[in-house]
């Protein structure tokens, strides 16, 4: 039986897409120098630490969960909270 929670995990890999973009784009800016590309980055950028410290929790003991990043796990998979050994999935957690 599951029960319907936010789904944190789409919340999850909005802000991963964020970091991922602007880590790029703040790379780039060093060689080019256009401020608005600074300006981007660094909103992406924050925008990924905003979701990932308020948005990232378990649904069930509401404890942050680790930022650390797995491609193989994290993404389009189960995700097991390392605190109250939760399961969830797609906005279910699963029993």
């Amino acid at each position: 039986m599951s029960r319907k929670v936010k789904d944190i995990m789409k919340y999850r890999e909005i802000s991963l897409i964020c970091l991922f973009i602007a880590i790029p784009l703040n790379v780039i800016n060093i060689f080019l120098g256009f401020r608005w590309l600074t300006i981007l980055g660094i909103s992406l950028l924050a925008i990924f630490f905003i979701m990932a410290f308020t948005l990232w929790r378990c649904p069930v003991c509401k404890r942050r969960l680790p930022l650390r990043f797995d491609v193989d796990t994290d993404l389009n998979d189960i995700y097991r909270c390392p605190y109250c050994d939760t399961k969830f999935l797609s906005g279910e957690i699963i029993d």
